[in-house]
């Protein structure tokens, strides 16, 4: 009779030790789920400040009327002034950009290339985060982030409106195409690519230096 009781003990003990160790598991599972949402959005809010930061520092150093970012190291991470290199994975950011103006190769520390970085030519630079897994899946011919990277792009339209109207961010999804300044007169020495929303006609214009006029795009 006692060993039966010690076998029935020994199986209720296996049981119990077999939904302690699921409950252990599916707890670690979903911490690991949540430790990784904590970490995307960490990693969002580091590349919000890098872009922050690399606006403030942008310039037009070569004074072709095109402001430029700090270049990017050789093995295409960020320079070590920002000071932030790194997501909350701990992984390198990875940074491209571009001289979209004359590229003389001679206005260091800033951008002195030409290289496309993105099919659309509004993009002026672009971070990019390798994510979770983290493995970089997204190139310089990529529009949208691959798999499980984290990209945000810096758009020409926001450097001009932070350069040129204090230092006023822009903060909407679209940052390379809603940068537009609204207002009934025409704006004083714009730079080339500045948009302008003529409230006057209700038309949104773009600035071309070469012919000192406003074209309609719509």
């Amino acid at each position: 009779m006692r060993g039966g009781y010690l076998l029935v003990e020994a199986m209720i003990a296996i049981i119990i030790a077999g939904i302690i160790a699921a409950v252990f598991t599916t707890m670690n599972y979903y911490t690991h789920i949540q430790s990784n949402m904590l970490k995307q959005q960490n990693t969002k809010t580091i590349l919000e400040v890098v872009r922050s930061r690399l606006l403030n520092l942008s310039e037009d150093p070569d004074s072709d009327s095109y402001f430029e970012l700090l270049k990017e190291e050789a093995d295409n991470t960020l320079p070590i002034s920002i000071g932030l290199g790194t997501d909350a994975w701990a992984k390198r950011i990875y940074y491209y950009t571009v001289d979209l103006g004359v590229s003389d190769g001679t206005n260091a520390p800033y951008a002195d290339t030409n290289t496309s970085i993105s099919p659309n030519d509004n993009i002026l630079g672009r971070l990019v985060s390798s994510g979770q897994d983290m493995i970089l899946d997204t190139n310089a011919t990529d529009s949208v982030a691959q798999n499980d990277d984290l990209m945000l792009e810096i758009g020409v339209g926001e450097v001009n409106h932070f350069k040129l109207y204090g230092s006023s961010e822009i903060t909407t999804e679209t940052r390379g195409y809603n940068s537009a300044i609204v207002s009934d007169t025409e704006p004083a020495t714009p730079i080339n690519g500045s948009l302008w929303f003529d409230t006057t006609s209700s038309k949104l214009k773009i600035y071309s230096q070469t012919d000192s006029n406003w074209t309609i795009l719509n």
